[in-house]
């Protein structure tokens, strides 16, 4: 890794000789197109595009994304071609600062010293940033700092961080005829910080010389007073000659008397509590006992070795003062807490391998025995179960009762009834997995920490709500050095060789067996249309470890599941790392601040403030008609700088880390598929917590652009989130399918969906999935001629049943399928560098769907399917396209009926005229036309109209 961080440091040197020692990001600017354009031969990507700012953008990314292999051909071409593209712009001289810093000096009196101090300073500061401010803090900070070394020379002390002076003073010790002086090091209080700064070194020296002396003789007192309670001839513990050589051997400090040694300690407690002191330190001191303790049926009694720790400091200080010494206490104390502590251990590990053999019913006895053999040898002479070792034992136990174990499992498998949902998972049914539950708002390390987990697993999966999470689970394993596939529901990039897999949740093989599963956001669990996909997930991921990351409203949910599976359920709490503070005021749309994310719930409102806000900052706009791999686009101008606001909806809510310091609230409401409502405690906390990313910002702050929606966010902000509720959604497998189609003798799989929905009841939390879409699909593929499994596979595609354009694919899709012919991809026939209204850009993002759609079937219908990579290519054209589009501020929104332009802040779909006319025909109140359905017809244009 080191090694390729150099490479890459090189490289980038590299390129800086050819661009003026300026960046990549600046000097492929002053590149011509011709050059530009060979370059692209060069590397392989020219795609017919001459236009200069699309080829330097896409360098650009090239340069940003690429590995060491892609940076060295860049590199190689420059250096082959032989020129220099030099920075037009003049480098700041360096004879310009240092006349700055001599001008601004000569506002203040300065002494020669302070002089030089302040250029030093200063000299490695940009000019533009050395201001008159600046240069007298530092000022007040040289002469605070010198005042205080002249205070620390006067006063021969050194002053601490918390303004107290610590110095040395000599303290006499009489002891009968034995008279000396050691030194103590002695602290004042704290000192009076304003006074430090302000008053003058001849009014502090003689007032801190005499706080000095009152603590000398202070301490003098003490002294004395100790000395004179000390029975030098009739000590408890010690003798004359101990306490004197004890007393001026004692190093200086605080103290009065000092810890002792070593041979004096194991002298005391020798004679006094006939305890050996096996080994001592200057500071600590260790007593080893053997002991013996008896075991539940094992007729000899484990011997360990009892190791007590003792401070010496302490015990020192019990002999000075005379005082009881409870050792021996102490020791029968902590040999029993050990004790318990071991029989505590032990009792897990019997349980936890009762647990695992519940099937064979063994003897308590035969049980414990079996355990002894597998456990002792581990302990030697210490009596503690360690988590290796507790692992180390099961693992064993596993071994020895497998066979038996595994007949037994078939035995009750094949006993229960296919309503019992869980054992529709064979595999994970067989083995002894535990369930892992982190737990925590956003932002709390939660993911993270699952993610070292999985990394240090053998084999691992990564389950990701979506197929950006999926692509950056995959890519962060890959840089870890993890060998990972990435497979979702229309791209698989696979490595043979690989031991994690990074999927969407839907992807998962329950037939795969892996050392550790991670499943994202599970309190999507609760989610109408795709919580069943976690359900599966969490009943039949086939690894030995589940760990699951979600918010506090999933606990019950994910409970009650692991109640109903029988399987042990850890959960861990994680804490937010920094701070959200809820703003007090709203923010005006012209006074919000960069590194601003302004949320918006619909596609509509968010392209409308993109456009209002465009007129004055640089923005980014995230919805979730978007495809990922614009999403990821427009994220990484808004982290990198390259765009100050992003408007975003509530698409940012899930896996996006971003570098938003504050999060703007535009509505506190939401079309949610059936009902516009406003936004529950869950939704605001979960995208409030975007905001203040750790390690970014320090604090978060969450506000809204109006008093009414601050309001009602103000009231949600705090309030806990709505619990997940239970029961929960399952989905209807293949099998399930089949089951209800034979004893029905159905062949209509909409009548199958419809009968499972109504009447398959099963046992655990669960119901089956309301499954809307999957039925809309199954009513199309019933016209057709197919079988069951075909018909199935095409109604569980990813269908946008809101997309004329994707509907009318997959009718295609159907018919060719009915007549078994090959189905081929269709592009549109031209595409411009941009879309040039809000309706072609809609045209384009529904096209992605219709790729989505399309790229789905071909892993699943290959043999069909057969334009897969022609779909990936220009699935990468219609992604830069949208991109180029949505970095434009030309968008007028216009009239859904009559096609004039609107207000810039309407909020409606159609003009003032046309909705005159159309309440005057139907009688229709304003209210009651919301803006995710104010469109009085469709008035998009074709994709591919000419330009």
């Amino acid at each position: 890794m080191a090694k390729k961080k150099k490479k890459m440091i090189k490289l980038n040197q590299s390129i800086r000789h050819f661009f003026g020692d300026e960046g990549f990001d600046e000097g492929i600017e002053r590149v011509p197109t011709e050059s530009l354009i060979a370059l692209a031969h060069t590397l392989g990507i020219f795609n017919g595009t001459t236009d200069k700012p699309t080829l330097v953008k896409t360098f650009r990314r090239l340069w940003s994304e690429g590995e060491t292999e892609i940076r060295t051909l860049i590199v190689d071409f420059f250096r082959n071609e032989g020129r220099i593209y030099p920075n037009p712009k003049p480098r700041e001289k360096p004879h310009e600062r240092e006349d700055k810093i001599d001008e601004l000096l000569e506002a203040f009196e300065l002494s020669a010293d302070e002089r030089r101090a302040l250029h030093a300073s200063f000299i490695d500061i940009r000019t533009r940033k050395i201001t008159p401010e600046k240069i007298a803090a530092k000022l007040e900070h040289i002469r605070y700092v010198r005042k205080r070394e002249q205070l620390e020379k006067a006063l021969e002390g050194k002053f601490d961080f918390d303004d107290t002076l610590e110095y040395y003073a000599p303290i006499h010790y009489t002891l009968g005829e034995e008279s000396f002086s050691k030194i103590h090091i002695l602290k004042t209080a704290p000192l009076n910080e304003k006074r430090l700064h302000e008053e003058s070194i001849e009014t502090l020296v003689p007032e801190i010389t005499e706080l000095k002396a009152a603590l000398t003789h202070q301490k003098q007192l003490q002294t004395d007073a100790f000395l004179a309670s000390l029975n030098l001839s009739s000590h408890r513990y010690l003798n004359r000659e101990q306490i004197i050589s004890s007393l001026k051997s004692a190093p200086p400090s605080v103290q009065t008397y000092g810890t002792l040694s070593s041979e004096i300690l194991r002298g005391v407690l020798t004679r006094h509590l006939h305890v050996s002191l096996t080994s001592g330190g200057t500071d600590d001191l260790i007593v080893e006992i053997d002991k013996e303790l008896p075991l539940p049926f094992r007729t000899e009694p484990f011997k360990y070795r009892f190791s007590l720790h003792l401070d010496a400091a302490e015990i020192s200080r019990q002999i000075w003062n005379e005082e009881d010494l409870v050792i021996a206490s102490m020791i029968e104390k902590q040999s029993a807490e050990e004790e318990h502590a071991f029989l505590g251990e032990l009792n897990y590990l019997i349980d936890e391998c009762r647990t695992r053999s519940k099937l064979l019913d063994l003897r308590d006895e035969d049980l414990y025995l079996i355990v002894y053999e597998l456990l002792i040898p581990y302990l030697g002479e210490i009596p503690h179960i360690s988590a290796k070792t507790s692992r180390r034992v099961l693992f064993s136990f596993d071994q020895r009762i497998a066979n038996e174990l595994l007949k037994r499992q078939r035995q009750e498998l094949l006993g229960r009834s296919i309503r019992d949902f869980k054992n529709l998972f064979p595999l994970a049914r067989s083995l002894r997995r535990k369930l892992v539950f982190h737990i925590g708002p956003t932002n709390s390390g939660k993911t993270y920490t699952a993610f070292q987990n999985l990394r240090m697993a053998g084999t691992g999966y990564y389950l990701a709500p979506l197929r950006l999470l999926a692509l950056e689970g995959y890519e962060t394993l890959k840089e870890e050095g993890v060998s990972v596939s990435l497979i979702t529901g229309e791209e698989q990039l696979l490595d043979e060789d690989a031991t994690h897999i990074s999927s969407t949740i839907e992807m998962l093989n329950f037939e795969v067996e892996v050392d550790c599963c991670v499943i994202d956001e599970v309190q999507m669990i609760g989610d109408r249309d795709r919580g069943w996909a976690w359900a599966n997930a969490i009943i039949g991921a086939p690894a030995k470890t589940i760990i699951m990351t979600g918010s506090e409203n999933a606990r019950e949910a994910v409970t009650a599941l692991a109640e109903y599976l029988g399987e042990p359920l850890e959960i861990i709490e994680f804490q937010r790392k920094n701070p959200l503070e809820l703003l007090k005021t709203p923010t005006p749309i012209d006074a919000i601040q960069p590194k601003t994310a302004v949320i918006a719930f619909t596609r509509a409102n968010a392209l409308r403030l993109k456009q209002q806000l465009s007129k004055t900052y640089r923005t980014s706009v995230i919805y979730g008609n978007l495809s990922p791999e614009v999403r990821r686009e427009e994220a990484r101008r808004f982290r990198e700088g390259e765009t100050d606001i992003l408007v975003a909806t509530d698409a940012i809510s899930m896996g996006l880390n971003l570098p938003i310091k504050t999060l703007l609230f535009s509505k506190a409401d939401k079309f949610d598929g059936q009902n516009q409502r406003t936004l529950s405690a869950g939704e605001v906390q979960q995208i409030a917590g975007r905001s203040g990313r750790y390690g970014l910002s320090e604090k978060g702050y969450v506000g809204a652009l109006s008093a009414d929606v601050l309001k009602t966010i103000s009231s949600l902000f705090n309030r806990p989130a709505q619990p997940v509720a239970i029961p929960f959604n399952v989905m209807a497998n293949f099998d399930h399918i089949m089951l209800v189609s034979t004893i029905l003798e159905e062949k209509s799989l909409s009548a199958i969906i419809a009968f499972f929905v109504d009447n398959m009841k099963f046992e655990g939390p669960f119901r089956a999935a309301n499954l809307e879409s999957m039925s809309e699909a199954s009513a199309i593929v019933d016209r057709y001629d197919l079988d069951m499994r075909t018909k199935f596979t095409l109604a569980t595609a990813p269908l946008s049943t809101s997309s004329p354009l994707v509907m009318a694919a997959f009718e295609r899709y159907v018919r060719a399928l009915e007549q078994k012919k090959p189905i081929a991809f269709i592009p549109p026939q031209r595409l411009g560098s941009y879309a040039l209204s809000m309706e072609e850009l809609q045209d384009a993002e529904d096209r992605i769907k219709e790729i989505s759609l399309y790229l789905w079937l071909s892993y699943r219908l290959g043999e069909f399917f057969i334009d897969a990579e022609k779909a990936r290519s220009f699935r990468g054209e219609l992604n830069r396209f949208i991109e180029n589009s949505l970095q434009q501020s030309h968008f007028v929104p216009r009239c859904k009926t009559c096609g004039k332009p609107l207000p810039p802040q309407s909020e409606f779909a159609i003009c003032q005229s046309c909705f005159n006319q159309l309440n005057r025909s139907k009688q229709v109140p304003r209210s009651a036309i919301s803006p995710s359905n104010r469109t009085a017809k469709d008035s998009r244009k074709s994709f591919h109209h000419g330009r």
